[in-house]
Parts: structure tokens; C-alpha cells; sequence
């Protein structure tokens, strides 16, 4: 069992929301992810300002809910350094009532890129593979689907599963890009002919 799957979805939202927090837990899930994956540096500091700036440290309920966003977050580090692609997303539970899956595969899209996008890295552009790149333009794509008129389908559940896996792939994809060693540079070398 990951680390993730002994955070309660629920429990989580409900604790966000008792604190005012506007975010989802997917989302959450996602900042955190982004953070990682993109090197940020200071990644929990930033992790605490994002999340935790106007949580009253004094308050229960507020630290009930920064102890929820504290193992969510660790649980994320956790599954990034999993070296066998463990990412898994932190999506509401099947049946869970007034929680839409396709707004939180949406939340967790723009999250992740909001995460990322922390890092402010100019040189991202040469980091990344091609298909990272590609990556960053779908998950903007699916940051930005259009919210669902009514429940789906079985072809629509297949479709969302299809978008969760491609979520999670492209993030451990984007991660390898950003932490992989810098090519060896040729400069200060001597070829002999």
C-alpha cells in the first residue's frame, strides 16, 4: 500500500474546506507533484506558502488539516522518487457524491502546471525532451476541460481512466526531464584526428 492510499479523500476535502482552502485535494496533490517534478528549489517553503499562509497556526482545525497537507505532501515525495513510475493521483473515491472526476483530473492538470510553473525556470525549454514539452501543452489542454453536463458513460468513465494514466505518466516524464543529469559538454575537450 503507497503512502497515498492511507490519506482519506474525503476527510482531506472536508478538513480544506472547514479552513477556507479553495483547492481540492487533487489539486493539492498536484502542486506538490509539480513542485517536485520541476526542482523547485525550496520546494516545502514554497509548499507552505501556497497552501498554508492563511491557515492560523493556533486554530484545530487548521492544524488538523495542515497535518492532512503534510502527508499528502510526503507521500507525493515518496511516490516521485519511486523509480518504478509509483505516481498515483490523488483523485476522489469511486461513488463519492458531489465529488466530479473529471473536475478533479482538471484540478490536478492545473495544479500540477502551477507547481511546475514555480520554478521559474528559463531553462526549462532545454531541459525538457520533446515530448516533455508535449506533456506541458496536453496537460494545459486538460487543465482546461470544460466541466461535465452529467455523469458519464462507460465510454466516458474509459475515457477519464485514459486521461488519469496519461496525467500520471506525463508527470514521471516531466520529472525524469527536469532531474536528468546535464548532457556531458564537449567544451574544453580535445578531439584527436
Amino acid at each position: 500500500m503507497s503512502s497515498l492510499e492511507s490519506l482519506d479523500y474525503v476527510h482531506c476535502r472536508d478538513a480544506m474546506r472547514r479552513c477556507g482552502l479553495t483547492v481540492s485535494p487533487s489539486e493539492a496533490h498536484a502542486i506538490a507533484a509539480g513542485l517536485i517534478a520541476g526542482d523547485v528549489d525550496g520546494r516545502e517553503q514554497q509548499w507552505a506558502d501556497v497552501l498554508y499562509a492563511d491557515l492560523d497556526p493556533a486554530d484545530a482545525l487548521a492544524q488538523e488539516c495542515r497535518a492532512c497537507l503534510d502527508r499528502l505532501y510526503q507521500a507525493t515525495e515518496a511516490q516521485m522518487r519511486d523509480l518504478n513510475f509509483g505516481l498515483q493521483l490523488f483523485l476522489p473515491p469511486a461513488g463519492a457524491g458531489g465529488i466530479d472526476t473529471a473536475a478533479a483530473l482538471r484540478d490536478w492538470a492545473q495544479g500540477f502546471l502551477y507547481g511546475f510553473g514555480l520554478a521559474g525556470d528559463s531553462d526549462a525549454g532545454r531541459r525538457l525532451s520533446p515530448e516533455g514539452r508535449e506533456a506541458l501543452r496536453d496537460l494545459y489542454e486538460i487543465g482546461n476541460m470544460a466541466p461535465l453536463e452529467e455523469a458519464p458513460d462507460e465510454g466516458g468513465q474509459q475515457a477519464l481512466a485514459e486521461i488519469e494514466e496519461y496525467l500520471r505518466v506525463a508527470a514521471m516524464l516531466l520529472h525524469e526531464d527536469m532531474h536528468a543529469p546535464p548532457p556531458a559538454t564537449t567544451e574544453g575537450s580535445h578531439e584527436i584526428h
